[in-house]
């Protein structure tokens, strides 16, 4: 890609210290901290509603197709993040990889420090967890963590 073409939605927060390259589009009310990095370098980033990225984040897309993130995800401070797609309401934890194209469902997580195969689809409700970076289904989604993550933005905006 030869030129930025960034835009951001109504109340998206980028700070000064953000390191944004390609054709990028952040949603309405999304937070990015300081050092990450949003690289689009062969297709485009969409990057959905209210999301949280944190300090050194590296967001990349080395494939011609979109890499496409839903709504109210968090990636926690460290993580790097390729893939295809990524659904809502998912937490990527620190120094956690999402690799390739790899999709992921929604209401997921990965753990810290883990790792998702290169080419891998995660369902809906996955979590990625321990050394080895095991897999299990959570048996339902916690209402709560809704509430914490809209008082996290509001948090953070201020």
């Amino acid at each position: 890609m030869s030129r930025n073409r960034i835009t951001a939605g109504p109340r998206a927060v980028i700070c000064q210290e953000t390191y944004l390259q390609g054709e990028i589009s952040i949603g309405a009310g999304t937070v990015l901290h300081p050092q990450c990095r949003i690289v689009a370098e062969k297709g485009p980033i969409y990057i959905g509603k209210n999301n949280i990225i944190e300090e050194n984040v590296t967001i990349f897309n080395k494939n011609a197709s979109p890499l496409v993130i839903g709504d109210e995800n968090v990636f926690e401070v460290g993580c790097y993040v390729e893939g295809a797609h990524i659904g809502n309401n998912n937490i990527v934890e620190a120094r956690a990889k999402v690799l390739g194209t790899t999709t992921i469902g929604h209401h997921c997580i990965i753990g810290a420090a883990c790792a998702t195969e290169v080419n891998e689809t995660i369902s809906d409700m996955t979590v990625v967890y321990g050394s080895k970076s095991n897999r299990r289904q959570q048996s339902e989604v916690f209402p709560t963590q809704a509430a914490l993550h809209a008082r996290h933005l509001d948090y953070l905006r201020e």
